[in-house]
């Protein structure tokens, strides 16, 4: 990537009907930790809860150093986090294109309210201004996952295997794009 920050949330914060997105900032770290403590809010994306507080510290400055995590955030309180990746399809179609994939993750409390729906949609027109492509996967069987991607207009285009090093196993995937 040359000198532009790969997604320019730098100093801003974008809103939507009932959230606020900024970039992750230090003070979002314990909230944080509390809401990825619960396995079956990590597990579905891909990885299991920071054993140790160092662990966790690991996990967090990956998340934050190229300022690609987004804290999704209601009433000031942080609800989960949308994390943005460049992302490098095999299809020819995209060649030449710019990519990014998100990644996003509602704590146990906020979910079920649209939350995750609001905060792909928001996160995708903003993105589509400096993006040709967005990605968004889930596991298969993940449904909620799956029914988020579809409302906000994602369209299948792939499934795939992979080793998921941090859970110890194998998953198939399925890929949308916006």
């Amino acid at each position: 990537s040359g000198s532009k920050p790969m997604i320019g949330l730098e100093g801003k914060t974008l809103t939507s009907r009932r959230l606020t997105y900024r970039l992750l900032e230090d003070g979002d770290r314990q909230a944080l930790a509390a809401l990825l403590a619960d396995p079956a809010v990590t597990e579905p994306g891909g990885f299991r809860p920071a054993r140790t507080e160092a662990e966790f510290d690991e996990f967090y400055r990956g998340l934050t150093a190229y300022h690609t995590g987004v804290a999704i955030l209601r009433e000031g309180a942080l609800i989960g986090y949308i994390c943005v990746g460049p992302w490098h399809p095999d299809d020819a179609a995209y060649a030449g294109k710019t990519c990014v994939s998100f990644g996003f993750v509602i704590g146990k409390a906020a979910q079920g309210h649209g939350y995750g729906a609001e905060a792909l949609e928001t996160m995708t027109a903003y993105m589509k201004g400096r993006a040709d492509f967005c990605f968004a996967d889930h596991f298969e069987g993940n449904e909620p996952s799956r029914k988020t991607i579809l409302k906000c207009g994602y369209r299948f285009c792939d499934c795939y295997t992979m080793f998921f090093e941090a859970l110890g196993r194998e998953e198939r995937c399925l890929s949308y794009v916006f």
